[in-house]
């Protein structure tokens, strides 16, 4: 999610009055100078002050949707992304990042109508074609997910070379054949991708990365993770609160097959 962070945007509302003027252009910048920073909980306070001097002014809320973003709560982002949209409809970039927020939930549907329409608003939004590509493939519309490929390589975007090459086979070898949607299952037992013997089988790099957004701590919160080790086991260090305690784990995922992957015991994920 790194790309999120240069999305943030600093403006100027003119016509306010001169003293809530300056106060709403200092909040802005202490929200963005602490997101490059990567203190986003006071990015989040800074934008919030923002939007208490000045309630419609959207690029505050859409600021703090970023932020937000950033720390995984993608429900909250959602919700300040949607009244950045009430505000201002007219804005492609709020509605790229609240479609790629619902691809992290798991709404790949929706995702593509928001999408589609940072599109139709910026008809060059080069990513916005790579992440629709992305999730057609994911649902299985190859022929359109190619077609957005080469669009989004076209316009600019660092389209992976594997994606390319696989719309130039008509057997589509490459693609993600078997994607992870969601997590719809919970493990039976505590040793399920806890132990090298009962590793998580995600299939690919793709879906250990989809599995990983999907996850939520058993509080019911955003599970951080860091890949330590790749070869025929990956292995994941997430670390997440239970009961308001901070706690850290190791989990073994297998990227080599794919078998109906399960929530670890004790976990939670999207509703």
């Amino acid at each position: 999610m790194k790309h999120l962070l240069a999305c943030f945007v600093l403006v100027a509302t003119c016509s306010l009055a001169f003293a809530q003027e300056r106060a709403l252009e200092k909040n802005h910048q202490e929200g963005i100078d602490k997101a490059k920073q990567g203190d986003y909980i006071g990015a989040i306070a800074s934008f919030t002050k923002a939007i208490e001097v000045l309630p419609l002014d959207a690029y505050a809320w859409y600021n703090r949707g970023m932020a937000k973003n950033m720390i995984g709560e993608y429900e909250d982002a959602l919700n300040d992304f949607g009244t950045c949209i009430g505000i201002n409809p007219a804005y492609g970039r709020v509605w790229y990042n609240r479609g790629l927020t619902k691809m992290y939930i798991g709404q790949y549907d929706r995702a593509i109508l928001d999408l589609t329409q940072a599109i139709q608003i910026e008809r060059e939004y080069a990513g916005a074609y790579y992440y629709r590509a992305y999730l057609y493939e994911l649902k299985g519309l190859f022929d359109f997910a190619c077609t957005d490929y080469r669009n989004a390589q076209g316009k600019g975007y660092p389209v992976p070379a594997e994606k390319l090459s696989a719309c130039r086979d008509t057997s589509y070898q490459g693609l993600i054949k078997r994607p992870l949607l969601l997590l719809t299952k919970e493990s039976s037992t505590r040793c399920y991708g806890r132990k090298k013997r009962k590793p998580i089988h995600v299939g690919s790099t793709d879906n250990l990365e989809i599995y990983l957004r999907l996850l939520r701590s058993p509080d019911g919160k955003y599970v951080y993770h860091n890949v330590i080790e790749k070869g025929e086991l990956y292995i994941v260090e997430i670390n997440y609160t239970t009961q308001g305690k901070k706690k850290t784990d190791l989990i073994y995922f297998d990227l080599k097959v794919l078998d109906d992957p399960k929530i670890i015991k004790g976990f939670k994920t999207f509703k």
